[in-house]
């Protein structure tokens, strides 16, 4: 019994989690996407109802991804009203990405590097978000967006009316890149490699992070907003000194949706 009981320490103590709780009005599905070079979370998608809360547990081997909010879904988190932005697609076309994301990579378990968070609204946002780890000091600190849809841009230099109106209302603020680049009805559908997009996307290369940090986008609206309202996100690419944060490799997090 006594080596039983040690072997289950061992395993709870090297286990790392991510909760997840929903403090919204309304159902909230969270949303999982692994990094192109792994496998998808098991748990998948999860409904939360309102103060419901959720565990992922993150696998020794270790994670990458992010994980953003649904609302309006089925009962099997799809067909959703707003965040159906990846496939399978609504009748009409995937939303937008511009819902509010939080993103992980966590390494192995044995490995001695950080873990990395960050609470993006680098295509745009939704519902306000907040992750705290369980550790503190040096930059292992809470991050959160609470920004209004209210205040979204509606005239934002060369790109126009960031809103994301569905059915009449406002579900979403798209960031400057992606309603340059995102396709109608949502956004204007044009290319990256052209002015302005080249300075509100800031693909690299051919723009390196200084460039961009002293370009176009720091002077959009939308960046101003962010930076104002959530000075610990991240609210366009290279935006790493504001959004990006790191703890130790053991460290656990709680995300809260409209904290």
């Amino acid at each position: 019994m006594k080596v039983l009981l040690l072997l289950c320490f061992v395993a709870f103590a090297h286990s790392r989690q991510i909760s997840f709780t929903n403090r919204c009005s309304q159902d909230v599905w969270v949303s999982p996407l692994t990094n192109a070079q792994g496998p998808p979370h098991p748990d998948g998608i999860r409904r939360l109802a309102n103060g419901a809360t959720h565990v992922y547990q993150i696998s020794d081997a270790g994670w990458g991804g992010r994980f953003w909010p649904k609302t309006g879904c089925d009962a099997n988190g799809q067909n959703c009203e707003v965040g159906q932005s990846v496939d399978p697609c609504l009748p009409t076309g995937c939303d937008p990405p511009a819902e509010t994301k939080v993103e992980f990579f966590f390494p192995p378990i044995t490995n001695t590097d950080d873990v990395w968070y960050d609470v993006s609204l680098v295509d745009g946002y939704s519902l306000p978000a907040q992750i705290i780890p369980d550790q503190n000091g040096g930059a292992c600190v809470p991050t959160h967006c609470a920004v209004s849809l209210d205040a979204c841009p509606q005239n934002d230099l060369e790109v126009g009316d960031l809103r994301v109106i569905k059915n009449g209302r406002t579900v979403a603020c798209l960031a400057p890149c992606k309603k340059w680049n995102y396709p109608p009805p949502f956004g204007h559908g044009r290319p990256e490699d052209i002015e302005p997009g080249l300075w509100l996307c800031c693909p690299t290369p051919p723009i390196d992070p200084l460039a961009c940090r002293a370009g176009l986008v720091v002077r959009t609206a939308y960046v101003d907003l962010v930076h104002r309202t959530c000075p610990s996100a991240y609210s366009y690419s290279y935006d790493d000194e504001a959004g990006l944060h790191n703890c130790p490799t053991n460290t656990n997090f709680a995300v809260t949706f409209c904290p």
